[in-house]
């Protein structure tokens, strides 16, 4: 994903700052997490890039959506504290990281860190220096399998409940 991002025409801005090794990684990583936030990449796509994203969507989110965060989602059951302080501590890194890299406040570090943990992904605000963009793919990956195993309890509840009304309902 990284090496299409690189290589192919308008898939990342023209005016994008920083290495763009580093930007490409970046914008595969945003990808992939399915956070999008449209800050530098894509830019400009021609038909092969708008040919690899269709690609990029099916089979590397396919991938990376499905054992790869499988895999990830293996420390749910083993970590001492629970997925609450996990999230907690993640959110909190992500925070004092951003904060250091970025020089943003502590609040617009953490509005950054749960809007891309939950994938939501704005583009409001949005790493701008090399160092910002590579802890922002290693963030990216990890908050995002926090973050969904702090929802899980809710969608669990959520999928039960609308099912049984469903089923209650001869649905």
């Amino acid at each position: 994903a990284a090496f299409g991002f690189r290589e192919l025409p308008g898939m990342i801005a023209d005016d994008a700052e920083g290495d763009k090794n580093i930007n490409a990684l970046y914008c595969a990583t945003i990808t992939l997490a399915t956070v999008g936030y449209g800050d530098i990449c894509p830019s400009n796509p021609d038909p092969t890039g708008k040919a690899f994203v269709i690609a990029l969507c099916f089979i590397g989110m396919g991938f990376f959506c499905g054992p790869v965060m499988d895999f990830a989602a293996s420390w749910r059951n083993s970590v001492p504290g629970g997925v609450l302080g996990v999230a907690a501590a993640t959110i909190g890194t992500g925070v004092a990281v951003f904060t250091q890299l970025e020089e943003w406040e502590p609040l617009t570090a953490a509005y950054y860190c749960v809007v891309t943990g939950t994938t939501i992904g704005y583009g409001d605000v949005t790493p701008k220096t090399d160092n910002g963009k590579l802890a922002a793919a290693l963030y990216t990956l990890v908050a995002v399998n926090v973050v969904g195993g702090l929802l899980q309890p809710a969608a669990d509840f959520l999928s039960k409940f609308c099912t049984t009304d469903i089923t209650k309902k001869g649905l």
